[in-house]
């Protein structure tokens, strides 16, 4: 199977996952609010943001396995020297190994203190905190086949882990579990992936499986550790670019001012995750084509994903100008609409940010660790100083925060990336941003009219809602699509494409045969 059908594998069953969490997560908020209340909700939603620092315990490690392993794949190809990906996967599981304890004391003394400030929170934590610790070195199964690009089979395992857990999680509700049945859920889920994961490890890649204990020397881990440090400082860069918007809205403005916030831009956020799926999936692909593939040929392919993930970003972006209000007010009612203008300013963030994301991948791809994770965090601090400089010296209100983060992504993040990334595909900052242009013009042209046809038909509910998005998608489609047939993306897009067209095509032409 080729890298591009590997890759278009796991991408639509990601989207298909996404799909699903968006439509189940809308349906499922009011829920829990409904069935556990708003404070026992409030202390679930404390106890992930606990998780995710948690995740930080492996300093990197388990995100860089995947690189690792491609790296590992494109050397066996290309059939030159180096560690093989039995010698890969036992030299991560080792260390991963050396850092449980310490996971374990840390995970142990956050029960503790939260336990003693909120006591509902003693027994489904200890769950969590338990099985937490059980998995850590579990993840590494994960990791492995990312790098072995076995996306199709991650997508599905991902998607059944989900519906396991979300099921586990009504269930145990509507019986009055409470948070328990949260804890149960989120133990479920992350069960199912592992335990898969290591079955499909043991039956497809067996040396990945049966690699040997490896004594690592310790010169080897410390370089290892050394590569994944950076990793782990840009991840805490990432929690803090996302953790602060809400924090200073609240603390400045009041925990109210971050309700019409968090509402307006819900849409941007579920759907923002869509066309980041695209660099996520392919960034094992673009670590193994470092090893063998021309420089010409990476080149395109990074040209390529940057146009792909803008393009399905700029239909984001139309739809939400296009619906953002009508959806807000039917949704949580128009007290709860934070305006157009804030709507805007998410939108153009989004866009940016994007951009950023494909810049960062791509990067990640060719090894800037230490680069993208100082990035990461200067990025990071420069969103929260300048979000709370706006908020507290400016009547911007609420939209200090898509401003300062702007700020980030303007001042740091891109002028980092994109000269990192010219130099490795040995062309200019110009030129990189100059392949975009076309998307540029074709979409500032849909969103204008989105904007418009919004204010002018003003649709009402569902149904105003329905019509107005097929039309606003199907005017982007039909603008966007010569621009994507065109190189770079081109052939990938008729690659992914030619499946469905010959499914679509085999009953006519069976017809016309005479054949039964």
């Amino acid at each position: 199977m080729s890298r591009t059908h590997r890759f278009l594998g796991g991408l639509s069953l990601g989207y298909l996952y996404l799909g699903l969490v968006t439509i189940v997560g809308l349906w499922l908020t009011p829920f829990l609010l409904s069935r556990i209340g708003t404070h026992d909700y409030g202390l679930w939603l404390v106890t992930t943001q606990i998780l995710g620092y948690l995740q930080l315990l492996d300093l990197g490690v388990v995100a860089l396995a995947p690189r690792e392993v491609a790296y590992a794949t494109g050397r066996a190809l290309q059939g030159t020297e180096g560690a093989s990906v039995a010698e890969t996967v036992a030299r991560f599981r080792r260390v991963v190994a050396w850092q449980v304890p310490a996971t374990a004391i840390v995970a142990a003394i956050c029960w503790w203190a939260v336990a003693s400030r909120w006591p509902e929170l003693r027994a489904p934590l200890a769950v969590i905190v338990v099985a937490f610790v059980a998995a850590f070195p579990l993840r590494l199964f994960n990791a492995t086949l990312q790098g072995l690009q076995d996306l199709a089979f991650l997508g599905r395992v991902q998607l059944w882990s989900w519906l396991c857990g979300t099921t586990v999680t009504i269930v145990l509700v509507l019986r009055g579990a409470g948070l328990g049945a949260l804890a149960a859920g989120w133990v479920v889920t992350q069960a199912v992936s592992a335990v898969s994961c290591g079955i499909r490890l043991r039956r497809h890649f067996a040396s990945a499986w049966n690699a040997p204990r490896a004594s690592v020397p310790w010169r080897d881990a410390r370089q290892l550790m050394g590569r994944s440090v950076w990793i782990s400082l840009s991840q805490l860069g990432q929690v803090l670019l996302a953790g602060s918007d809400l924090l200073i809205i609240g603390a400045v403005f009041g925990p109210a001012a971050a309700v019409p916030y968090a509402c307006t831009g819900k849409l941007v956020t579920v759907l923002a995750n869509h066309p980041q799926l695209l660099m996520q999936t392919a960034a094992p692909a673009l670590a193994e084509m470092r090893t063998g593939a021309s420089r010409s040929r990476v080149t395109e392919v990074a040209l390529a994903l940057m146009r792909a993930m803008l393009v399905v970003s700029g239909g984001v972006a139309a739809f939400v100008l296009a619906v953002n209000a009508a959806f807000v007010s039917w949704w949580v009612g128009p007290a709860q609409y934070g305006g157009f203008l804030l709507t805007v300013l998410f939108v153009v963030t989004m866009l940016v940010r994007h951009l950023g994301t494909t810049l960062t991948y791509a990067l990640f791809a060719f090894g800037h660790e230490r680069r993208l994770s100082l990035t990461a965090i200067v990025d990071g601090a420069v969103t929260a100083l300048a979000t709370a400089v706006l908020a507290f010296t400016t009547d911007l209100g609420i939209a200090s925060a898509p401003l300062g983060s702007l700020a980030g992504v303007v001042l740091v993040n891109i002028p980092a990336t994109s000269l990192g990334l010219s130099r490795e595909l040995s062309i200019s900052p110009l030129a990189l941003f100059a392949s975009l242009s076309g998307w540029a013009i074709r979409f500032v042209a849909v969103a204008v009219a989105a904007v418009i046809a919004s204010r002018t038909l003003d649709p009402h509910g569902l149904t105003g809602l329905a019509w107005m998005s097929a039309l606003v998608c199907a005017a982007y489609v039909v603008v966007m699509l010569p621009l994507a047939l065109k190189p770079p993306l081109g052939p990938y897009l008729r690659a992914a494409v030619a499946p469905l067209v010959a499914l679509v095509t085999r009953p006519a032409a069976t017809a016309s045969s005479g054949r039964p």
